[in-house]
Protein backbone atom coordinates (compact mmCIF):
# COMPACT_ATOMS: atom_id res chain seq x y z
CA UNK A 1 0.00 0.00 0.00
CA UNK A 2 2.85 2.39 0.79
CA UNK A 3 4.43 1.82 -2.61
CA UNK A 4 1.10 2.37 -4.35
CA UNK A 5 0.53 5.55 -2.35
CA UNK A 6 3.99 6.87 -3.24
CA UNK A 7 3.59 6.17 -6.94
CA UNK A 8 0.07 7.59 -7.03
CA UNK A 9 0.95 10.82 -5.24
CA UNK A 10 4.66 11.59 -5.59
CA UNK A 11 5.47 10.05 -8.97
CA UNK A 12 2.21 11.29 -10.48
CA UNK A 13 2.76 14.82 -9.13
CA UNK A 14 6.15 15.17 -10.78
CA UNK A 15 4.87 13.57 -13.99
CA UNK A 16 1.95 15.95 -14.30
CA UNK A 17 4.08 18.99 -13.44
CA UNK A 18 7.03 18.28 -15.70
CA UNK A 19 6.32 21.38 -17.77
CA UNK A 20 6.03 23.54 -14.65
CA UNK A 21 9.43 22.43 -13.36
CA UNK A 22 11.03 22.84 -16.80
CA UNK A 23 9.87 26.45 -16.93
CA UNK A 24 11.06 27.12 -13.37
CA UNK A 25 14.48 25.60 -14.14
CA UNK A 26 14.79 27.60 -17.37
CA UNK A 27 13.75 30.78 -15.60
CA UNK A 28 15.70 30.26 -12.39
CA UNK A 29 18.93 28.79 -13.75
CA UNK A 30 18.88 29.32 -17.52
CA UNK A 31 18.63 33.11 -17.30
CA UNK A 32 19.79 33.90 -13.76
CA UNK A 33 23.34 32.84 -12.94
CA UNK A 34 24.14 30.80 -9.86
CA UNK A 35 26.27 33.67 -8.53
CA UNK A 36 23.18 35.91 -8.65
CA UNK A 37 21.21 33.33 -6.67
CA UNK A 38 23.93 33.24 -4.04
CA UNK A 39 24.09 37.03 -3.83
CA UNK A 40 20.32 37.34 -3.41
CA UNK A 41 19.83 34.70 -0.76
CA UNK A 42 22.93 35.80 1.16
CA UNK A 43 21.32 39.21 1.37
CA UNK A 44 18.02 37.56 2.35
CA UNK A 45 19.77 35.78 5.22
CA UNK A 46 20.70 39.16 6.70
CA UNK A 47 17.29 40.73 6.06
CA UNK A 48 14.19 39.00 7.50
CA UNK A 49 11.88 41.08 5.29
CA UNK A 50 13.54 39.70 2.14
CA UNK A 51 13.56 36.17 3.54
CA UNK A 52 9.79 36.42 3.85
CA UNK A 53 9.55 36.57 0.04
CA UNK A 54 11.22 33.15 -0.13
CA UNK A 55 8.79 31.86 2.49
CA UNK A 56 5.83 33.25 0.51
CA UNK A 57 6.93 31.52 -2.71
CA UNK A 58 7.59 28.24 -0.88
CA UNK A 59 4.20 28.47 0.83
CA UNK A 60 2.51 28.71 -2.57
CA UNK A 61 4.39 25.61 -3.69
CA UNK A 62 3.30 23.82 -0.51
CA UNK A 63 -0.30 24.79 -1.23
CA UNK A 64 0.14 23.39 -4.72
CA UNK A 65 1.17 19.95 -3.46
CA UNK A 66 -1.57 19.97 -0.81
CA UNK A 67 -4.15 20.74 -3.46
CA UNK A 68 -2.80 17.96 -5.67
CA UNK A 69 -3.03 15.35 -2.92
CA UNK A 70 -6.58 16.42 -2.04
CA UNK A 71 -7.52 16.22 -5.71
CA UNK A 72 -6.10 12.70 -6.03
CA UNK A 73 -8.08 11.44 -3.05
CA UNK A 74 -11.30 12.91 -4.42
CA UNK A 75 -10.82 11.56 -7.94
CA UNK A 76 -13.07 8.56 -8.69
CA UNK A 77 -10.18 6.66 -10.29
CA UNK A 78 -8.21 6.72 -7.01
CA UNK A 79 -10.85 5.60 -4.55
CA UNK A 80 -8.61 2.71 -3.57
CA UNK A 81 -6.45 5.24 -1.69
CA UNK A 82 -9.20 5.44 0.95
CA UNK A 83 -8.01 2.05 2.25
CA UNK A 84 -4.91 3.82 3.57
CA UNK A 85 -7.00 4.45 6.71
CA UNK A 86 -6.63 0.78 7.60
CA UNK A 87 -2.92 1.25 8.31
CA UNK A 88 -2.01 2.00 11.93
CA UNK A 89 -1.64 5.64 12.89
CA UNK A 90 2.16 5.61 13.56
CA UNK A 91 2.88 3.94 10.23
CA UNK A 92 0.48 6.29 8.48
CA UNK A 93 2.19 9.35 9.99
CA UNK A 94 5.60 8.09 8.85
CA UNK A 95 4.22 7.50 5.35
CA UNK A 96 2.71 11.00 5.25
CA UNK A 97 6.03 12.55 6.33
CA UNK A 98 7.90 10.58 3.67
CA UNK A 99 5.45 11.69 0.99
CA UNK A 100 5.52 15.31 2.19
CA UNK A 101 9.33 15.47 2.16
CA UNK A 102 9.40 13.87 -1.29
CA UNK A 103 6.94 16.44 -2.65
CA UNK A 104 8.81 19.33 -0.99
CA UNK A 105 12.16 18.08 -2.26
CA UNK A 106 12.76 20.87 -4.87
CA UNK A 107 12.42 23.69 -2.34
CA UNK A 108 14.17 21.65 0.36
CA UNK A 109 17.18 21.27 -1.93
CA UNK A 110 17.23 25.03 -2.58
CA UNK A 111 16.92 25.76 1.14
CA UNK A 112 19.79 23.35 1.83
CA UNK A 113 21.89 25.26 -0.70
CA UNK A 114 21.07 28.48 1.15
CA UNK A 115 21.95 26.87 4.49
CA UNK A 116 25.44 25.91 3.34
CA UNK A 117 26.31 29.58 2.82
CA UNK A 118 24.50 30.57 6.00
CA UNK A 119 26.66 28.11 7.99
CA UNK A 120 29.81 29.58 6.46
CA UNK A 121 28.69 33.07 7.50
CA UNK A 122 27.44 31.84 10.91
CA UNK A 123 23.92 33.15 10.27
CA UNK A 124 22.31 30.88 12.85
CA UNK A 125 19.05 32.79 13.17
CA UNK A 126 18.41 32.43 9.45
CA UNK A 127 19.07 28.67 9.65
CA UNK A 128 16.69 28.34 12.59
CA UNK A 129 14.06 30.28 10.63
CA UNK A 130 14.42 27.88 7.70
CA UNK A 131 14.11 24.84 9.96
CA UNK A 132 11.04 26.21 11.74
CA UNK A 133 9.40 27.16 8.44
CA UNK A 134 9.79 23.73 6.87
CA UNK A 135 8.74 22.03 10.08
CA UNK A 136 5.59 24.17 10.12
CA UNK A 137 4.57 23.53 6.50
CA UNK A 138 5.36 19.81 6.85
CA UNK A 139 3.14 19.61 9.93
CA UNK A 140 0.42 21.59 8.17
CA UNK A 141 0.56 19.30 5.14
CA UNK A 142 0.45 16.21 7.34
CA UNK A 143 -2.64 17.47 9.21
CA UNK A 144 -4.45 18.37 5.99
CA UNK A 145 -3.57 15.04 4.37
CA UNK A 146 -4.86 13.15 7.40
CA UNK A 147 -8.06 15.21 7.48
CA UNK A 148 -8.56 14.62 3.75
CA UNK A 149 -8.16 10.89 4.28
CA UNK A 150 -10.67 10.80 7.13
CA UNK A 151 -13.21 12.84 5.15
CA UNK A 152 -12.57 11.20 1.78
CA UNK A 153 -16.08 9.76 1.62
CA UNK A 154 -17.79 13.01 2.61
CA UNK A 155 -19.60 14.70 -0.22
CA UNK A 156 -18.44 18.26 -0.74
CA UNK A 157 -21.11 20.94 -0.48
CA UNK A 158 -20.92 23.71 -3.03
CA UNK A 159 -22.41 27.01 -2.03
CA UNK A 160 -23.05 29.78 -4.48
CA UNK A 161 -25.03 33.00 -4.35
CA UNK A 162 -26.39 32.46 -7.88
CA UNK A 163 -27.52 28.85 -8.01
CA UNK A 164 -30.47 29.68 -10.28
CA UNK A 165 -28.53 31.85 -12.73
CA UNK A 166 -27.57 30.09 -15.97
CA UNK A 167 -23.82 30.06 -16.46
CA UNK A 168 -22.63 31.01 -19.98
CA UNK A 169 -20.74 28.26 -21.77
CA UNK A 170 -17.41 30.19 -21.97
CA UNK A 171 -17.40 30.38 -18.15
CA UNK A 172 -17.71 26.63 -17.59
CA UNK A 173 -13.95 26.06 -17.54
CA UNK A 174 -13.22 29.24 -15.55
CA UNK A 175 -15.65 28.18 -12.82
CA UNK A 176 -14.17 24.68 -12.84
CA UNK A 177 -10.67 26.10 -12.29
CA UNK A 178 -11.69 28.39 -9.46
CA UNK A 179 -13.68 25.69 -7.65
CA UNK A 180 -11.49 22.64 -8.20
CA UNK A 181 -7.99 24.00 -8.85
CA UNK A 182 -7.89 27.34 -7.05
CA UNK A 183 -4.39 26.66 -5.70
CA UNK A 184 -3.07 25.81 -9.17
CA UNK A 185 -4.52 29.07 -10.50
CA UNK A 186 -3.05 31.02 -7.58
CA UNK A 187 0.44 29.54 -8.01
CA UNK A 188 0.37 29.99 -11.79
CA UNK A 189 -0.75 33.59 -11.58
CA UNK A 190 1.75 34.38 -8.82
CA UNK A 191 4.74 33.19 -10.82
CA UNK A 192 3.45 34.66 -14.06
CA UNK A 193 2.68 38.01 -12.45
CA UNK A 194 5.98 38.14 -10.54
CA UNK A 195 7.89 37.40 -13.73
CA UNK A 196 6.01 40.03 -15.71
CA UNK A 197 6.37 42.61 -12.95
CA UNK A 198 10.10 41.87 -12.72
CA UNK A 199 10.79 42.46 -16.41
CA UNK A 200 8.66 45.63 -16.37
CA UNK A 201 10.65 47.11 -13.49
CA UNK A 202 14.03 45.86 -14.71
CA UNK A 203 16.21 48.50 -16.36
CA UNK A 204 13.50 51.22 -16.68
CA UNK A 205 15.77 53.42 -18.82
CA UNK A 206 15.20 55.50 -21.94
CA UNK A 207 16.53 52.68 -24.15
CA UNK A 208 14.36 49.90 -22.71
CA UNK A 209 14.47 46.91 -25.04
CA UNK A 210 10.99 45.52 -25.73
CA UNK A 211 12.55 42.12 -26.39
CA UNK A 212 13.17 41.72 -22.66
CA UNK A 213 9.46 42.24 -22.01
CA UNK A 214 8.60 39.82 -24.83
CA UNK A 215 10.81 37.11 -23.30
CA UNK A 216 9.06 37.62 -19.97
CA UNK A 217 5.70 37.24 -21.70
CA UNK A 218 6.91 34.07 -23.39
CA UNK A 219 7.98 32.49 -20.10
CA UNK A 220 4.84 33.68 -18.31
CA UNK A 221 2.60 32.12 -20.94
CA UNK A 222 4.50 28.82 -20.82
CA UNK A 223 3.87 28.67 -17.08
CA UNK A 224 0.17 28.39 -17.98
CA UNK A 225 0.69 25.01 -19.67
CA UNK A 226 -0.52 23.43 -16.44
CA UNK A 227 -3.88 25.14 -17.01
CA UNK A 228 -3.85 23.82 -20.58
CA UNK A 229 -3.69 20.22 -19.37
CA UNK A 230 -6.53 20.93 -16.94
CA UNK A 231 -8.57 22.42 -19.79
CA UNK A 232 -8.02 19.27 -21.85
CA UNK A 233 -8.95 17.03 -18.92
CA UNK A 234 -12.04 19.12 -18.14
CA UNK A 235 -13.37 18.77 -21.68
CA UNK A 236 -12.59 15.04 -21.63
CA UNK A 237 -14.39 14.35 -18.36
CA UNK A 238 -17.32 16.76 -18.45
CA UNK A 239 -17.93 18.14 -21.95
CA UNK A 240 -17.67 15.21 -24.33
CA UNK A 241 -21.35 15.77 -25.17
CA UNK A 242 -20.40 19.09 -26.80
CA UNK A 243 -19.18 17.16 -29.83
CA UNK A 244 -22.72 15.98 -30.44
CA UNK A 245 -24.21 19.47 -30.31
CA UNK A 246 -24.84 21.50 -33.48
CA UNK A 247 -22.25 24.14 -32.57
CA UNK A 248 -20.70 26.01 -35.47
CA UNK A 249 -17.01 26.71 -35.75
CA UNK A 250 -17.66 30.35 -34.88
CA UNK A 251 -19.40 29.53 -31.59
CA UNK A 252 -16.78 26.97 -30.54
CA UNK A 253 -13.85 29.22 -31.30
CA UNK A 254 -15.48 32.32 -29.81
CA UNK A 255 -15.93 30.43 -26.54
CA UNK A 256 -12.23 29.56 -26.50
CA UNK A 257 -11.29 33.17 -27.31
CA UNK A 258 -13.39 34.47 -24.39
CA UNK A 259 -11.76 31.93 -22.08
CA UNK A 260 -8.31 33.17 -23.12
CA UNK A 261 -9.38 36.76 -22.42
CA UNK A 262 -10.59 35.87 -18.92
CA UNK A 263 -7.51 33.77 -18.11
CA UNK A 264 -5.05 36.55 -19.00
CA UNK A 265 -6.89 39.54 -17.54
CA UNK A 266 -4.44 39.75 -14.54
CA UNK A 267 -1.43 39.92 -16.88
CA UNK A 268 -3.06 42.61 -19.02
CA UNK A 269 -3.83 44.71 -15.93
CA UNK A 270 -0.23 44.38 -14.75
CA UNK A 271 1.04 45.47 -18.15
CA UNK A 272 -1.16 48.57 -18.18
CA UNK A 273 -0.08 49.45 -14.64
CA UNK A 274 3.69 48.85 -14.85
CA UNK A 275 4.46 49.23 -18.55
CA UNK A 276 7.78 51.13 -18.95
CA UNK A 277 7.31 54.76 -20.00
CA UNK A 278 9.20 54.28 -23.25
CA UNK A 279 6.98 51.37 -24.39
CA UNK A 280 3.79 52.18 -26.31
CA UNK A 281 0.40 50.97 -25.03
CA UNK A 282 0.00 49.34 -28.45
CA UNK A 283 2.45 46.77 -27.11
CA UNK A 284 -0.20 45.62 -24.61
CA UNK A 285 -2.52 44.59 -27.44
CA UNK A 286 0.28 42.73 -29.16
CA UNK A 287 1.17 41.05 -25.87
CA UNK A 288 -2.36 39.76 -25.41
CA UNK A 289 -2.46 38.33 -28.93
CA UNK A 290 0.89 36.65 -28.26
CA UNK A 291 0.29 35.09 -24.82
CA UNK A 292 -3.28 34.03 -25.58
CA UNK A 293 -2.07 32.60 -28.89
CA UNK A 294 0.42 30.37 -27.08
CA UNK A 295 -2.30 29.12 -24.71
CA UNK A 296 -4.93 28.40 -27.35
CA UNK A 297 -2.39 26.83 -29.73
CA UNK A 298 -1.18 24.52 -26.93
CA UNK A 299 -4.76 23.49 -26.18
CA UNK A 300 -5.50 22.68 -29.81
CA UNK A 301 -2.20 20.85 -30.14
CA UNK A 302 -3.33 18.22 -27.64
CA UNK A 303 -6.61 17.84 -29.51
CA UNK A 304 -4.79 15.94 -32.23
CA UNK A 305 -5.28 12.22 -31.78
CA UNK A 306 -1.61 11.28 -32.14
CA UNK A 307 -0.41 13.52 -29.30
CA UNK A 308 -0.41 12.81 -25.57
CA UNK A 309 -0.26 15.03 -22.50
CA UNK A 310 3.34 14.09 -21.69
CA UNK A 311 4.51 15.69 -24.93
CA UNK A 312 3.06 19.07 -24.06
CA UNK A 313 6.02 19.90 -21.81
CA UNK A 314 8.41 19.00 -24.64
CA UNK A 315 6.44 21.30 -26.95
CA UNK A 316 6.79 24.02 -24.33
CA UNK A 317 10.57 23.58 -24.21
CA UNK A 318 10.92 23.72 -27.99
CA UNK A 319 8.44 26.58 -28.09
CA UNK A 320 10.61 28.55 -25.70
CA UNK A 321 13.72 27.98 -27.80
CA UNK A 322 12.03 28.87 -31.10
CA UNK A 323 10.15 31.79 -29.56
CA UNK A 324 13.35 33.15 -27.99
CA UNK A 325 15.14 33.07 -31.34
CA UNK A 326 12.27 34.81 -33.13
CA UNK A 327 12.06 37.48 -30.44
CA UNK A 328 15.80 38.12 -30.58
CA UNK A 329 15.45 38.64 -34.36
CA UNK A 330 12.79 41.32 -33.73
CA UNK A 331 9.82 39.37 -35.11
CA UNK A 332 6.69 41.30 -34.10
CA UNK A 333 4.65 39.74 -31.29
CA UNK A 334 1.40 40.39 -33.17
CA UNK A 335 2.70 38.32 -36.09
CA UNK A 336 3.77 35.45 -33.80
CA UNK A 337 0.49 35.50 -31.89
CA UNK A 338 -1.56 35.81 -35.08
CA UNK A 339 0.15 32.75 -36.53
CA UNK A 340 -0.67 30.76 -33.37
CA UNK A 341 -4.31 31.87 -33.49
CA UNK A 342 -4.59 30.88 -37.15
CA UNK A 343 -3.09 27.47 -36.32
CA UNK A 344 -5.59 26.94 -33.50
CA UNK A 345 -8.48 28.07 -35.73
CA UNK A 346 -7.42 25.59 -38.43
CA UNK A 347 -7.34 22.72 -35.93
CA UNK A 348 -10.72 23.75 -34.53
CA UNK A 349 -12.32 24.04 -37.96
CA UNK A 350 -10.92 20.97 -39.73
CA UNK A 351 -9.51 18.59 -37.11
CA UNK A 352 -11.73 19.01 -34.05
CA UNK A 353 -14.17 16.21 -34.86
CA UNK A 354 -11.39 13.94 -36.13
CA UNK A 355 -9.41 14.11 -32.89
CA UNK A 356 -9.62 11.56 -30.13
CA UNK A 357 -9.33 12.52 -26.51
CA UNK A 358 -6.63 10.68 -24.63
CA UNK A 359 -6.34 10.71 -20.86
CA UNK A 360 -3.94 8.83 -18.61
Amino acid sequence: MKTVLYRTLVTEFYRQNTGFFLVIVMLGFGIIRSDDHVAVFQYAMTSPSILLYYFAAWTLYALKIIGFVRQQFRHPAYRFLHHFRLISTPQRVISWLTITISLLLPILAYAFWMSLYAIQNQQWMAIISLILFFAAISLLALLIFERTLRQSDTEAKVRTFAQNWPLPYPLFFIQFLLRKHAILVLVTKFFSGALLLGVCLLYPTDDYDERLLAIGLLLGSLIHLGLTTEHYTFEHEYLLFVRNLPLSFGKRFTAHALQMLLIFIPEIILLFRYLPDTVSFLFVGKAFVFISGIQIAALHRVYQHDKSLEKLSAYGLWGFIVGLLLIMFHVDLAILGGFLWVYAAWINAYKYYQSEFQFD
